[in-house]
């Protein structure tokens, strides 16, 4: 009897807490008003002071929110989008303290704004009226029959208190959960068939450079509605896919379509690495990617019948083409960039399928769509974490990370004159590019050539190129090799007879691409990549080497980046050494600082100074 009555006193209390903020639409206080600063957020433009949100799932959607416009910088908050179609009840109106009382100004019909996104979707937008510093903007709006999967808990503006409900207005269980890669000051109380979450002080979202998706670092309520079995294992998603006609299905047909196809196009070849290889290049040739995605495809052999499909369509069919072959390959369900990181186990979470396939002890990640990708070169929008492949010859799955296996690096060996007379340096440049550098290269200038190249080289202050060649453009497996001869000009300053000229040509760098002062989020460079260059100066007559560059070697924990830098005399030639690599594309917050000094040093090292004196 204690124990249930301890339950009753704390529902109770837990009630008391979420409604004890709640606020009427209109109850400004001078207080508010003549604030002109905030104690949690000092340093914010705005805040928003109230945010209350009633969520039916799937049929109505209340919003209220009352935003602090502290100074001039706030100014741009006050024009507010509302992105939901067919608003009603709207209710906008800014407010201001003038001689000491409470002025209002509604937001009238011509400040307000529809505006078509596509055919099947427009916004509203708002601008309010009189806005000045101190003031207070307040708007509230119901939407029915809405279909949301979830609500975000943390906003662009700090929040200095919220509350957000969510019950569930149909048959079925409805699960309700928080996004689990964010922590915020942001509690949850449940009172039967309603979810309530109530923050204080909730930071706003911070603006950071190098952010695959935003989103997956807000504060969010992810709901998902089981109107049977309520699915929250991949177990259940895997069998849900593996069942589907759709997904599943579809590799359990036959292959009479296309069996004569592979048979003249494998004809003699027997390793198994090489059929992969073939037929990914085959489906790549064959089948024309239409731009966009799916999960799953209506018919599988039609794809192959038409030439052209989703990267749905070609995935499965790529899966289905090699199962036919008595080959180790299923569909990996995959979330591109975009969508965010998989959160839970959930069919939603998906918004794309790609193709795994094994062979000996190594897994093979394809996508089938992109004609200019080389074999297992995934679309970085695919690098996003953890993708389920489901097995459709028995169910089962497998979590499986989607990452980059091959590095991309540049790789550079050039040589250098330097000619006192004109303040100039010249010579000729090797360079590789391999994986992803070569990828963008090709994508580039596919269409325009070697043209549209020079002019991206002559982008860079007085540097001429010419003799410009290349190998392995269009053979897509193999690295690029450019070859051009150069000359800088201006690129030396004499001091007191004295040459002094940067050790790194036109590969150095002049600022730090990573700028902010601490970061919150983790870093996302999108892919691994490394720099080499070999550079040999030749040393012009009449000169000495007066000093070189002190060498350089920096190494992050955990093998996350390293830099090294070398500079030898021999002879009549300075042969300058300089590698940098970062090893992972997505890289902890906390590990920002050393990056940033990383990269600080090919800054300093790119704006160091080879001298040479002059003997005669």
């Amino acid at each position: 009897m204690k124990y249930v009555f301890y339950c009753l006193f704390f529902l109770a209390f837990a009630s008391s807490i979420s409604v004890a903020q709640e606020r009427k639409f209109g109850d400004v206080t001078k207080e508010e008003l003549a604030a002109t600063s905030d104690d949690v957020f000092p340093d914010e433009s705005a805040i928003i002071l109230y945010r209350e949100i009633e969520f039916e799932y799937g049929k109505t959607l209340w919003v209220h929110e009352r935003i602090k416009i502290l100074n001039k910088e706030g100014f741009d908050y006050s024009d507010w989008t509302i992105s939901f179609d067919d608003i009603r009840q709207l209710k906008a109106v800014t407010y201001n303290l003038v001689d000491g009382k409470i002025e209002e100004t509604k937001v009238g019909k011509q400040s307000i704004f529809v505006e078509e996104v596509d055919k099947d979707n427009e916004i509203s937008k708002l601008a309010f009226p009189n806005v000045k510093e101190g003031s207070i903007i307040e708007l509230k709006y119901k939407v029915i029959f809405i279909g949301l999967s979830a609500l975000y808990t943390q906003m662009k503006l700090p929040i200095k208190y919220e509350r957000i409900s969510v019950s569930n207005g149909y048959y079925g269980q409805l699960s309700v959960r928080q996004n689990q890669y964010v922590q915020l000051p942001i509690k949850r109380l449940q009172a039967a068939q309603t979810d309530i979450f109530v923050g204080e002080n909730v930071p706003g979202l911070k603006d950071e450079e190098f952010v695959g998706n935003i989103n997956n670092h807000r504060g969010s309520i992810l709901m998902e509605l089981h109107r049977t079995n309520y699915v929250q294992t991949w177990t259940e998603v895997a069998k849900k896919f593996y069942e589907a006609e759709w997904f599943g299905a579809q590799m359990r047909n036959g292959d009479a379509l296309y069996k004569k196809d592979l048979e003249s196009l494998l004809a003699g070849v027997t390793d198994t690495l090489t059929m992969v290889k073939m037929v990914d290049r085959y489906v790549k040739d064959k089948i024309e990617w239409d731009q966009t995605y799916s999960r799953g495809t209506e018919y599988v052999k039609s794809v192959y019948r038409d030439e052209k499909g989703d990267s749905g369509d070609i995935n499965l069919l790529l899966v289905h083409m090699l199962k036919s072959l008595g080959i180790r390959a299923d569909p990996i369900l995959v979330a591109t960039k975009n969508k965010g990181w998989v959160n839970y186990p959930k069919a939603e979470e998906f918004n794309a399928v790609l193709c795994a396939v094994d062979v000996g002890n190594m897994r093979y990640i394809l996508d089938g769509s992109v004609k200019e990708t080389a074999f297992a070169q995934l679309p970085l929008r695919y690098i996003n974490g953890t993708g389920l492949i489901v097995r459709t010859d028995a169910p089962g799955f497998d979590l499986q990370e989607v990452t980059i296996v091959q590095p991309t690096n540049q790789m550079v060996i050039a040589t250098a004159n330097i000619h006192p007379e004109k303040l100039a340096v010249s010579g000729n440049v090797n360079q590789r590019l391999t994986n992803y550098f070569a990828l963008s290269h090709r994508r580039k200038y596919t269409d325009v050539g070697q043209n549209r190249y020079a002019n991206y080289l002559s982008d860079v202050s007085l540097l001429n190129v010419s003799n410009i060649t290349d190998e392995n453009f269009d053979d897509i497996n193999e690295p690029i090799k450019l070859s051009y001869d150069y000359e800088q000009s201006d690129y030396i300053e004499e001091i007191a007879g004295d040459l002094y000229l940067q050790p790194l040509l036109h590969f150095g760098v002049t600022e730090n691409i990573f700028k902010e002062e601490d970061r919150l989020y983790p870093v996302d460079i999108s892919h691994p990549y490394g720099y080499k260059f070999i550079i040999t100066y030749n040393i012009p007559e009449g000169y000495a080497v007066s000093s070189l560059p002190e060498s350089r070697l920096v190494k992050m924990e955990e093998n996350i980046g390293y830099l090294k830098f070398d500079t030898l005399q021999r002879g009549n030639t300075i042969q300058v050494s300089f590698t940098f690599d970062i090893k992972h594309h997505l890289i902890p917050a906390n590990y920002y600082p050393a990056l940033k000094a990383l990269y600080g040093e090919y800054v300093k090292i790119s704006n160091s100074k080879i001298v040479l004196q002059k003997t005669i």
